[in-house]
């Protein structure tokens, strides 16, 4: 995996996101959905095969100038980042900040992994880390 497929993936997405959806007719609104989902998911399994903590860093912050991206595709970013490195205080505290983004949908997720690894509990932070849901299901709750 190369840093330029996923920042390549990216900035392909954030093309098909960022243009005016209310001028599009039916047909293009379906292609665009269509589209924007098939990259979503395309991004999600190139996430999944990066091994480069780099990569993902660019990917992040091109994501914080531009916040565009679906939520699953943010929170595998930064799930992936941690399981790369797993003792990196830094992570968890934006991972934890970008989650209390959404306000109450992930909060105990997020003062649960700010309690695990602030007490420097990496391995366990980066096992909890890992089962945080990308999308909630508010009905089970």
């Amino acid at each position: 995996m190369t840093a330029l497929t996923l920042q390549k993936t990216v900035e392909t997405l954030h093309q098909w996101i960022d243009q005016d959806w209310s001028k599009l007719d039916q047909s293009e609104l379906k292609t665009t959905r269509e589209t924007v989902e098939s990259l979503s998911n395309e991004l999600l399994a190139e996430i999944d095969h990066t091994t480069n903590s780099d990569h993902l860093l660019e990917v992040i912050n091109y994501e914080l100038t531009h916040f565009f991206l679906p939520i699953p595709c943010v929170m595998k970013m930064y799930q992936r980042l941690i399981l790369l490195n797993p003792t990196n205080p830094s992570y968890y505290e934006w991972f934890t900040d970008y989650l209390l983004q959404y306000g109450p949908d992930w909060h105990e997720e997020a003062n649960e992994l700010t309690e695990l690894y602030t007490k420097k509990d990496f391995q366990d932070a980066c096992d909890f880390a890992q089962k945080i849901e990308q999308v909630k299901d508010f009905e089970s709750k």
